[in-house]
């Protein structure tokens, strides 16, 4: 076990620490999990996912790479209404691509994210392989955060489901480039 701290400052930590508000502080703000921050949580996140085609303000980002390594860094960002846009950022230059989906691919794209469960707690360690990326997982709805995981591409290797996730987007990426990044459904 740790030793206690007597001194003002480890009293003030040790405040802070239990989450409660030290003399003379207002209260502490919410803390920001960046495995899901916001306040749908669970299945509330699930259902909004399987009913994306229903919720025009709601979008679903899947961004990966870096932007001076081979195709550079892409974004993917699918929106309830489903409008689909497609950011490349390398070496200093950004290419964008669009598509529109109809309701019904929107719909099953919310409820392939759902089973395999976009919005869970992930975990990643370190350390890296040279040649791995960061990859970010973020849910939006009406403009405010409601989800977001920063993880590794390598990931998937031992994440099934998000292996599944990632080559959803990979498809939708090489569908909405003309073929250009990405790749096809298998």
């Amino acid at each position: 076990m740790a030793p206690r701290h007597t001194t003002a400052s480890g009293t003030l930590l040790a405040t802070l620490l239990a989450g409660a508000t030290a003399p003379g502080c207002s209260a502490p703000a919410q803390s920001r999990d960046t495995q899901n921050a916001g306040p749908q949580k669970g299945s509330s996140m699930d259902d909004l996912l399987q009913s994306l085609d229903h919720h025009a303000d709601v979008a679903v980002t899947v961004r990966q790479g870096t932007e001076h390594f081979d195709d550079g860094q892409i974004t993917l960002v699918v929106r309830g209404d489903g409008k689909v846009s497609v950011d490349q950022l390398a070496a200093g230059a950004t290419q964008h691509y669009a598509l529109k989906l109809d309701a019904a691919r929107v719909a099953q794209l919310g409820n392939l994210l759902a089973a395999h469960r976009f919005t869970a707690a992930r975990t990643t360690t370190l350390p890296r392989q040279p040649g791995d990326t960061q990859l970010a997982l973020r849910v939006e709805r009406g403009g405010s955060q409601a989800f977001q995981a920063e993880l590794w591409d390598a990931d998937r290797y031992k994440d099934a489901d998000l292996d599944a996730i990632l080559h959803a987007a990979d498809a939708l990426i090489h569908e909405a480039s003309g073929g250009k990044l990405g790749q096809p459904a298998p």
